[in-house]
């Protein structure tokens, strides 16, 4: 069940954005250096010079990575490699959000590469972490996900069957109102609906889904892929978009009743498209 639906319980359940920025808006807000990079004020540090010309992106909590030869912001499953794997609970960096039902999370090596398993059985939960990003600079997110088991009749676009096994949500903060007024672009692999859906939560005006990914068929491979965050942004919102505040990766199988299971890789920004990921084509509809 998306964050964005009732539970079986009758409780309301806070859109994504107002669940994962109640817990940082105050130390986004309290930041000299996020309110500066959201504000557009000057920031207090300075990019070196073979860097842009000013701080564009901050990611975790103080650190500020600059592009690499690429011209890349790398946003990693795990600041750092525990000494042993698999390792339990949210990688270092990332914080962890239940909704429904309790997480399971392990930071396991698979198919030679570090990556996050998020395992649910009737959950629905989400790791976040603070990620500011100038789309203006960095318009490019790609990531890779290996779905291994898909909730069974899962479907984005039937409230009573909103599950999916594996989300990508990038968060647009708009102040001075986080809690309500926060923008919210989702990537999802869906068990049933095709591929280039677009929808809006109709509970939340603020919330935009694209289906990037649909059904079994890629089930136990690695897919890799790329979107212009803000071409979709100004597709789905009509405006341009605001500086990106937050990404979140979610698994759910709470309304199915089921179990669902993804891994999840590192996720980067770039300033323009990266040869090397692979693209499914778009069926838009």
């Amino acid at each position: 069940m998306s964050p964005f639906r009732r539970t079986g319980s009758g409780l309301w359940l806070a859109i994504l954005g107002v669940l994962l920025f109640a817990a940082g808006a105050g130390i986004l807000l309290a930041s000299p250096r996020h309110r500066a990079l959201y504000y557009g004020e000057p920031p207090a540090v300075v990019a070196p010079a073979a860097g842009p010309s000013q701080v564009v992106a901050a990611v975790g909590s103080g650190k500020v990575p600059y592009p690499d030869a690429l011209g890349r912001l790398r946003v990693r499953i795990a600041d750092r490699e525990p000494t042993r794997l698999p390792a339990e609970g949210a990688p270092p960096g990332w914080t962890l959000k239940e909704f429904a039902g309790h997480a399971s999370i392990e930071l396991v090596r698979a198919d030679g590469r570090l990556a996050a398993r998020l395992r649910s059985e009737r959950a629905s939960f989400a790791m976040h972490r603070d990620v500011v990003v100038e789309l203006r600079e960095f318009p490019y997110l790609s990531w890779t996900w290996k779905v291994t088991r898909l909730p069974a009749g899962g479907d984005v676009r039937d409230a009573a069957r909103d599950d999916q096994a594996a989300q990508v949500y990038v968060i647009f903060p708009r102040w001075p109102s986080p809690r309500t007024k926060s923008d919210v672009v989702g990537y999802i692999w869906d068990s049933r609906a095709p591929v280039g859906t677009r929808l809006k939560s109709p509970r939340a005006d603020n919330v935009r889904i694209v289906v990037v990914e649909s059904g079994g068929a890629r089930l136990n491979e690695w897919r890799a892929y790329e979107r212009n965050v803000a071409a979709d942004y100004a597709a789905l919102f009509g405006r341009q978009p605001p500086r990106v505040g937050k990404l979140a990766v979610m698994v759910d199988s709470n309304d199915t009743r089921g179990e669902a299971e993804a891994l999840f890789g590192d996720l980067v920004f770039a300033r323009t498209r990266q040869r090397s990921v692979e693209i499914p084509t778009p069926v838009l509809r």
